[in-house]
């Protein structure tokens, strides 16, 4: 394999509508690439070496830009975890995608950062769209603290099946099919409800929701070969 050296890297920091400073990473080859928008899982970060940082290592060698940011309360960003819901992470990434301006993106989102990117693009159009065990009904999902029932209340009358009907762009969907946290008969049932006429559901056997080692280098693989397929060719 022939890997490419990363052209530009750009440290940024934007405002959400709090008046929060977010952290962000631009990076790629060209900056008029197509730009993929990625969506971190919660307590993770755009830094993280195993997940984030190594699917945008994948994605810039494929040819794509990636713009990587931390929610509120994660990484570099400001403000208190405790204080982020599914609706004020969302306000982070509209807030994230309005500093590229008006260019087209893709969204890739995991777990937590996967109903965000999926919230975004029930409403918003995207070029392409790839998930990665995300949470499509909290009330369904295995956190049994304070944050769970805020997010569920959050959520309680947000039905994301009738919202994905909506969707029009390929989308990709990777779910390990013993995940004890997010139900696989989430994906299964966004799955049908997509209106994507391009959509693809891989079940990783044998995976957890923490998709680790071979697992998730081929899953990281399939997301690159997905967005690459979607927005190069």
């Amino acid at each position: 394999m022939v890997f490419r050296k990363i052209m530009f890297r750009e440290k940024r920091s934007f405002k959400n509508s709090r008046g929060l400073n977010l952290s962000a990473i631009f990076e790629g080859e060209e900056k008029d690439a197509p730009i993929v928008v990625m969506c971190h899982g919660f307590h993770s970060s755009k830094d993280n070496p195993i997940t984030s940082r190594a699917l945008a290592q994948k994605l810039v060698e494929s040819g794509l830009s990636v713009l990587r940011f931390d929610f509120t309360g994660h990484g570099e960003s400001q403000g208190n975890i405790d204080e982020i819901t599914p609706l004020y992470a969302l306000n982070d990434l509209k807030s994230a995608i309005k500093t590229l301006g008006k260019k087209k993106i893709a969204i890739y989102g995991s777990s937590f950062g996967g109903y965000i990117a999926l919230l975004y693009a029930t409403d918003h159009p995207i070029l392409a769209l790839a998930l990665k065990s995300p949470v499509s009904d909290w009330s369904q999902v295995q956190i049994s603290n304070d944050r769970g029932k805020r997010f569920r209340q959050e959520t309680e009358n947000i039905n994301i099946y009738q919202k994905a009907k909506n969707i029009k762009a390929p989308t990709l969907i990777i779910h390990g099919d013993q995940d004890d946290v997010v139900p696989l008969a989430q994906s299964q049932r966004l799955y049908k409800y997509l209106g994507s006429a391009i959509k693809k559901l891989e079940i990783i056997k044998g995976a957890n929701h923490d998709i680790r080692g071979e697992d998730l280098e081929k899953a990281n693989t399939q997301i690159t070969d997905f967005f690459q397929e979607t927005l190069l060719n």
